[in-house]
C-alpha cells in the first residue's frame, strides 16, 4: 500500500476559513459527494477537539443563507461531533480536482486534521501509486501542498472516527488538553497538577476525567470491555 502524508492550504474553502477564524482544531472525515441540479453536495463528519465549538457551529449555520459559493445544506451536532452536507457549483477545472481527491482508489488512512492556522493535514493511501501522485501534483499546483511523507508499507490496522470510544465532553476536553500540552510526550512536558490548573479544575476532578478517558480509549483499542 502506498501512503502519503501532506499539508494543504485551501484558500477558497469556507469551512476552513471559519476554523481559522474561530481558532479551533477539527478531526474531519470526507465521506462522499453527489451531484444534484448542477450543484455538488459534499458529506463530511468531524470532531472538534480544541476551541469554541458553539461559536463555530453558529458561524457554520450562517452559511445556510449563502447565495453563491459554498452553502450549508444540513448540519447535525452532538457535543463535539458533527455531520454536515455542504454544496456549491463547480466549473470544469474544479470537477477535475473533485474527481482526483474523491477517487475511489484513494482511502483516507487517517481523518483530515484542520489546524488553527488553517492548514489541513492529510494522510491517504492507495494500492495505486499513480492515484496518489496525481493528487500530489494537483495539490502543489492549487493548494500549496507540502509533502511530508510518501512511502510504501503494509497496513496493519485501519480505523474510522466511529471506532473511537464515546467520551463525555469533560473527558474529551481533559484528554485533548493533555495531548496538546505534551503530557504524553517522552520526556513528559507537563505534570498532571499543572494540567489541572491549566484546565481550571481541581486536581482530583481533572485526574478523574483523564483517567476515565484513558481507560475507555485503552479498553477500546486493546479490545477488553469494562
Amino acid at each position: 500500500m502506498w501512503i502519503a502524508k501532506f499539508k494543504i492550504y485551501d484558500k477558497e474553502h469556507r469551512v476552513r476559513k471559519l476554523i481559522e477564524e474561530n481558532k479551533i482544531e477539527v478531526c474531519y472525515y470526507p465521506i462522499n459527494y453527489y451531484v444534484k441540479k448542477g450543484r455538488y453536495f459534499f458529506i463530511a463528519a468531524g470532531i472538534i477537539y480544541s476551541g469554541n465549538k458553539n461559536k463555530f457551529f453558529a458561524d457554520l449555520k450562517k452559511l445556510q443563507k449563502q447565495k453563491t459559493g459554498r452553502k450549508l445544506e444540513l448540519l447535525e451536532t452532538e457535543g463535539d461531533f458533527f455531520i454536515m452536507i455542504s454544496s456549491h457549483t463547480i466549473n470544469q477545472e474544479g470537477k477535475k480536482y473533485v474527481n482526483l481527491f474523491y477517487n475511489p482508489a484513494i482511502i483516507h488512512y487517517h481523518p483530515i486534521i484542520f489546524h488553527k492556522d488553517g492548514w489541513e493535514e492529510w494522510e491517504i493511501a492507495s494500492l495505486e501509486r499513480k492515484a496518489i501522485e496525481d493528487i500530489i501534483k494537483a495539490g502543489k499546483k492549487v493548494y500549496d501542498l507540502k509533502l511530508l511523507k510518501f512511502h510504501q508499507k503494509k497496513i496493519k490496522n485501519f480505523g474510522f472516527m466511529t471506532l473511537l470510544p464515546e467520551l463525555t465532553e469533560k473527558q474529551q476536553e481533559a484528554i485533548s488538553l493533555a495531548l496538546n500540552s505534551g503530557y504524553y510526550s517522552y520526556p513528559r512536558k507537563i505534570s498532571l497538577d499543572k494540567l489541572s490548573k491549566k484546565a481550571k479544575r481541581s486536581f482530583s476532578t481533572f485526574q478523574a476525567h483523564i483517567r476515565k478517558a484513558e481507560n475507555k480509549i485503552l479498553s477500546y483499542v486493546i479490545g477488553f470491555s469494562k
